[in-house]
Parts: C-alpha cells; structure tokens; sequence
C-alpha cells in the first residue's frame, strides 16, 4: 500500500466582502498557497444571499481581475457580471 505524507495542514481565510456586494467565503489565500495552486488565483464560494430592499445599489465597482478569465457558477437565482 502507498502511503502519502501531509504536507501542510491549512485553515481558510475569514470570510469577506467584495465591495458592498456579497460575502465570500476564499477557499485559499493567494499569497499563502496560490503560487502552488496555478492556474488558479482565485477560488472563492459566494453563498445563498438575501439582501434588503433598502435602495443601496450594490456591486463591486472596479476590481483588478483585468486580463483574468472569470468562471461564476450560479445553482439558483442570478449573477450579472461584466
């Protein structure tokens, strides 16, 4: 039987917002573990979301994902991203 060895055991940032759009939860924090992670620089879970009709436009403006392919999986509901 091959046995492998744990090379690192790592906790997930705190979850955080971009902008003042939605939560997220990261799966893994780029500086720490991104370089061995590649292609990927990015891998955050947005969970279900409600927020309050309080007239506040939401978003997250401008971002540096320029020249980045970005891949949003939606299971319900809707995203709009440009």
């Amino acid at each position: 039987m091959n046995r492998k060895a744990v090379l690192e055991r790592l906790s997930a940032p705190s979850p955080h917002w971009v902008g003042n759009g939605f939560p997220v939860r990261s799966l893994f924090s780029y500086p720490s573990l991104g370089r061995r992670l590649s292609p990927f620089l990015l891998l955050d879970y947005a969970g279900p979301a409600t927020f309050a009709g309080d007239g506040v436009r939401r978003g997250v403006g401008e971002h540096p994902h320029r020249g980045f392919e970005t891949v949003t999986i939606v299971y319900a509901g809707e995203v709009a991203h440009r």
